[in-house]
């Protein structure tokens, strides 16, 4: 009986006994019969008892059976980046108290969890997760979303790619139907370097947001598909798709996807030599960015990256931004463009032992445990060609091993 759990929930709620409700109402012993729903009770004690905890039932009994699906249109509009109505949603929904009830409390904090990753509260989001490890019997939905939350967190906020695919590759859809998780994969697998199975699973969630008319991920997803098609060599860049890509994001007032499209395609240009077209679409990109998210930090390395390439600014002006970085980074606890930041206070600077030592020692093997490919691959051939230089052969040898075994291949071949 739904009221008895409502009636329940606002006793316990209030500190209240089953003597102290029913005290010249009736017995505790009918309160428990209420509360279990194994009794008949009149209109008149219902009344009564609701009276003396300050409810309406009516209200309260609509509140319950419209909850799951005001909870799942919060959910689709956290999946779709609809970042105002999921503000709005959030905002109503915290003045519910049922939502404290047991029938509703897990589904509202994983949701409450996605809205925090969204919006780039992590330590909110991790606050939510540690709760969420000492759940017991979850249901194999609330595990499934579970997995794709935590995938999230180690893929966005940690840096963690391999930990964030271990997630994401447990998340089966027989029992959480929300194909979007396809599209963290897919950035999970671009981040280790995987250019194939990176498009493989963008073209999957293409196809779950195309159904969903949703403009703003098939945007997002576009772009990274884009970015595996562009990385092969035999791209020619006048064929770019970012030109079109931005008019439409910009047609549609979407600022957070115009800023990823001017960022990739800011790297588009660096990657081919065209510095000054790269550090104008980074700093477009940089004025939409909002510098408490951690996508900031990303578009501020590629800025600082390119403007220390082409020299349009003093190395005052240049060290600034890199202690920008670095005290912004150290703030977040993002320890990947930490590092990067510390290389780039050490390469203004012009500190090339430190530059290299710090490389080698810390950042370095940091970037290799990680298992962050691109940074890997980078930093290795930078080792090798710094031994190399000063003569240390051995030394510039040990960073040889790892890229040769990458592309040594299996030979019937004598």
């Amino acid at each position: 009986m739904i009221q008895g759990k409502i009636i329940k929930f606002y006793r316990e709620l209030q500190g209240l006994r089953q003597a102290d409700l029913g005290n010249q109402i009736c017995s505790s012993t009918h309160i428990s019969k209420i509360e279990r729903g194994i009794t008949e009770v009149s209109e008149e004690t219902i009344e009564l008892l609701t009276k003396k905890l300050g409810i309406n039932m009516q209200v309260e009994i609509e509140t319950y059976y419209n909850l799951n699906s005001v909870l799942k249109e919060w959910h689709d509009s956290i999946i779709l980046k609809l970042n105002s109505k999921a503000t709005s949603m959030k905002a109503k929904l915290e003045g519910i108290s049922l939502l404290k009830i047991q029938d509703f409390y897990r589904f509202y904090t994983l949701i409450l969890t996605r809205y925090y990753l969204l919006i780039g509260e992590n330590n909110l989001a991790k606050a939510l997760i540690d709760e969420m490890n000492c759940w017991h019997e979850l249901s194999p939905y609330d595990q499934n979303m579970l997995y794709h939350i935590k995938g999230k967190f180690y893929l966005d906020y940690q840096g963690e790619y391999k930990r964030a695919i271990s997630y994401l590759k447990r998340i089966d859809l027989t029992y959480y139907n929300n194909p979007e998780y396809y599209f963290d994969l897919a950035v999970a697998y671009m981040c280790m370097n995987s250019r194939v199975l990176a498009y493989h699973y963008a073209n999957k969630a293409l196809q779950f947001f195309t159904n969903e008319n949703s403009f703003n991920r098939i945007l997002e997803t576009e772009m990274l598909m884009l970015i595996q098609v562009e990385q092969e060599e035999i791209f020619d860049t006048k064929d770019s798709g970012y030109p079109r890509l931005i008019e439409m994001a910009e047609s549609l007032g979407l600022n957070d996807q115009k800023a990823k499209l001017l960022h990739n395609y800011a790297y588009q240009q660096f990657r081919n030599g065209s510095y000054k077209q790269a550090f104008d679409y980074y700093s477009q990109s940089l004025k939409l960015r909002d510098k408490s998210h951690p996508h900031y930090l990303v578009t501020l390395e590629g800025y600082l990256n390119t403007a220390t390439k082409i020299g349009l600014q003093s190395d005052i002006d240049l060290i600034k931004a890199a202690k920008k970085g670095l005290a912004l980074a150290n703030k977040s606890n993002d320890a990947m463009y930490s590092h990067y930041f510390q290389l780039h206070v050490f390469k203004i600077q012009n500190l090339i032992e430190e530059y290299y030592q710090y490389l080698e020692t810390v950042a370095y093997p940091f970037f290799k445990e990680k298992g962050y490919g691109l940074a890997t691959e980078n930093y290795e051939i930078k080792l090798f060609d710094f031994y190399s230089k000063k003569g240390d052969i051995e030394r510039a040898n040990q960073f040889t091993h790892s890229i040769v075994d990458r592309y040594r291949k299996n030979s019937e071949l004598v």
